[in-house]
């Protein structure tokens, strides 16, 4: 069953993350009873992400008061040793940073709405009318709308991530933003605000999660040996905020709708980084879920609209990152007319 459940009123929204605070901002609180369940504030620090134009865009009508973006005129593909592949013209993927986003976020949200923190283990016992999965790559409720869907899938990538302060190294480095191309590794920089976003992605069997960030950055260290001297130095100032985690994505899904279940964003379609579309595609999947609760219609049609776009997101992102972390990416240099 694609339709709103009739009579629909109370709207459980599980996760206080991107997708759960914009569709929360989104609601008619004149119309809908809103619950927002969130088992612990995220952890931001050292993180930043992009936000595509239609996302900025969604955001602003919505009344979110979005932090400066900042965005790359240009940026570079180089190999690991920093040998510069080639210059590409920056996409129009403004970076802000997490912390900031979610502060605006949560204070566009209305004051009718109400804020629990609660784990939520089984969200068939959460008395509303519609339950809303916004709830991560871990989600609850993607077993209730996909029952073959509900675990989430390792990829034998981790990440860190973290910042360069404003200061004379985020300057030094600021010509040099771009991805960085190796065997079984990537390094990333790219400017937010007077400061630099880096993250890293190599193969690893560390584990079990949570992961020690010094043994992650450690490990970096070692796989980055043969980086250029400025990626390393990025390692040897990583600090207290650096975040260190497993890359995991959802299995592929068929229908974002069943009965009174509905996921958006990484509850949904949880990806690779390669593409910068994760915050994005949270953001219009509850902006525009917010339009057809609001105006009555389908979820039929808000399925048949995000799935096909977010699904074939996903998987090229896992094409991207195979690329750049594989040996084919030799192909790509010998077409660009490297060595």
């Amino acid at each position: 069953m694609s339709d709103a459940p009739s009579g629909l009123t109370r709207v459980a929204v599980v996760g206080g993350g991107i997708a759960g605070l914009t569709l929360a901002a989104a609601l008619d609180p004149s119309r809908f009873d809103i619950t927002l369940v969130e088992a612990q504030p995220e952890r931001t620090t050292g993180a930043a992400l992009g936000l595509w134009p239609g996302a900025r865009r969604t955001l602003t009508r919505l009344g979110v008061a979005l932090p400066a973006p900042t965005k790359a005129d240009h940026g570079g593909l180089y190999r690991l040793d920093g040998a510069r592949i080639a210059t590409v013209r920056g996409p129009d993927l403004a970076m802000v940073m997490r912390p900031a986003l979610m502060e605006a976020l949560a204070a566009a949200v209305p004051g009718s709405v109400r804020r629990v923190m609660a784990e939520v283990t089984d969200p068939s016992t959460l008395d509303a009318d519609l339950v809303v999965g916004a709830d991560g790559v871990r989600s609850r409720v993607r077993g209730l709308v996909q029952p073959g869907a509900a675990e989430r899938r390792e990829t034998p990538y981790v990440t860190l991530r973290g910042i360069v302060p404003a200061g004379a190294a985020a300057d030094r480095l600021r010509p040099l933003v771009g991805e960085y191309w190796g065997a079984g590794t990537l390094f990333g920089l790219a400017p937010v605000g007077g400061a630099l976003y880096w993250f890293t992605g190599h193969v690893s069997d560390l584990g079990p999660e949570p992961l020690d960030v010094t043994t992650v950055v450690a490990e970096a260290r070692e796989r980055f040996a043969a980086a250029a001297p400025h990626l390393r130095e990025v390692f040897d100032a990583a600090g207290d905020d650096t975040l260190a985690t497993r890359l995991w994505v959802t299995p592929p899904m068929h229908r974002y709708v069943s009965g009174r279940y509905v996921v958006i964003g990484d509850a949904a379609h949880a990806a690779l980084p390669n593409l910068g579309r994760g915050a994005s595609d949270a953001a219009l999947d509850a902006a525009s879920l917010a339009r057809i609760l609001n105006t009555n219609r389908s979820l039929a049609a808000w399925q048949a609209r995000r799935l096909p776009v977010t699904q074939v997101a996903r998987t090229v992102a896992g094409w991207g990152m195979r690329v750049a972390l594989s040996p084919t990416r030799d192909l790509l240099w010998r077409r660009l007319g490297t060595k």
